[in-house]
C-alpha cells in the first residue's frame, strides 16, 4: 500500500496480554499497512522498540516467546527495596534482545511512555539506550524496584498512559492505530475473594484509563484475551499453545478493522 499519509502505532500496556501485540503486528505487515511512527507503554514499550528496530514480527515471535518459561524464570532477583524483584535479571534478558541499540539505530521513529514517581507525570524516552527505557515503562509497581537514574524515579508507563496516542499525534502521526488490551469482558466474572477485588480494582482503573488515552485514536484495535486473564494463573502464560492463542487473537482482530484502516488511509 502507498504510504500516503504517516502512520503512527500505539501499542498498549497489559502484561502478559501483549503477546497479542505479535499478531496484531502480523496481520499489518502481511497487508502491507507501513507505519512510520511506533510508541509503546510497559509491554508494549518492549514490543515496539523490538519493531522498531528490526521490522519483523518473525523474529518478535521468536525473541519472545520462542524459549517463554525459561524467560519468565530467568527474571526474578529477589529484592525488597521498591519492588519484590530486583529488576537487573529482566534488564539482562531486554539487552539480550535488543543488544546495545539506541533510538538512533531504529528504522521507525521509536516513543516509550514511563512514569516518574517523583513528578508524578509521565516521561517520553525518545533517546538513548533502549533497553534502559524499556526497563523503566516495564517497571510494574511493587513487582520491580522502581528504576532510578537522573533524578528520576521510573515506574510502569501504563500507569499515566496505557495507550500512547497523543505523543504519536504530536510527533507527525496523521493517522494513528491504536492497541488496547484493556478489553470490557475481563469484568463478566462475578465472583469475589480477597485477590480477585484487588486485581479487579487495578483492571478497572487501567481499563478507564486506558479509554482516555484512545480517545483520539482514528483506529482502535482491542483483543479480548480476557478468557487467559479471569483465572489468574500466571503459570499459563508459559505455556506455548496459550501464547498461539492469543497471537492469533491478536491477528484476527486486526483482521477485522482492515476494511476500516484501508478506508481511512485512502
Amino acid at each position: 500500500m502507498e504510504n500516503k499519509k504517516k502512520i503512527g502505532l500505539a501499542l498498549g500496556s497489559g502484561g502478559f496480554r501483549g503477546y497479542a501485540l505479535i499478531g496484531v503486528l502480523k496481520a499489518l505487515e502481511e497487508n502491507n499497512i507501513p507505519i512510520d511512527f511506533i510508541s509503546g507503554a510497559s509491554i508494549g514499550s518492549l514490543v515496539a522498540a523490538h519493531y522498531a528496530v528490526f521490522k519483523d514480527y518473525r523474529l518478535l515471535r521468536d525473541d519472545m516467546i520462542g524459549n517463554s518459561k525459561n524467560n519468565l524464570l530467568s527474571i526474578i532477583d529477589f529484592g525488597f527495596n521498591g519492588g519484590l524483584i530486583k529488576g537487573e535479571k529482566f534488564k539482562d534478558l531486554v539487552d539480550k534482545i535488543l543488544g546495545k541499540y539506541t533510538f538512533k539505530d531504529t528504522l521507525i521513529p521509536l516513543r516509550v511512555i514511563a512514569t516518574d514517581l517523583i513528578s508524578g507525570k509521565a516521561y517520553i524516552f525518545k533517546e538513548g539506550n533502549l533497553a534502559d527505557s524499556v526497563q523503566a515503562s516495564c517497571s510494574v509497581p511493587v513487582i520491580f524496584e522502581p528504576v532510578k537514574t537522573d533524578g528520576h524515579c521510573f515506574v510502569d508507563g501504563g500507569l499515566c498512559d496505557p495507550v500512547p496516542v497523543e505523543i504519536l499525534k504530536e510527533s507527525g502521526a496523521e493517522i494513528v492505530i491504536a492497541v488496547n488490551l484493556y478489553h470490557k469482558n475481563e469484568f463478566i466474572d462475578r465472583h469475589f475473594n480477597v485477590v480477585k477485588v484487588a486485581l479487579r480494582s487495578t483492571r478497572i482503573a487501567l481499563y478507564n484509563l486506558a479509554q482516555s488515552s484512545i480517545r483520539k485514536a482514528d483506529i482502535v484495535i482491542a483483543p479480548d484475551t480476557s478468557i487467559f486473564v479471569q483465572d489468574n494463573d500466571f503459570r499459563k502464560f508459559m505455556d506455548e499453545q496459550v501464547v498461539e492463542q492469543m497471537i492469533t487473537i491478536g491477528y484476527q482482530e486486526t483482521i477485522k478493522q482492515l476494511p476500516a484502516i484501508k478506508k481511512i488511509l485512502d
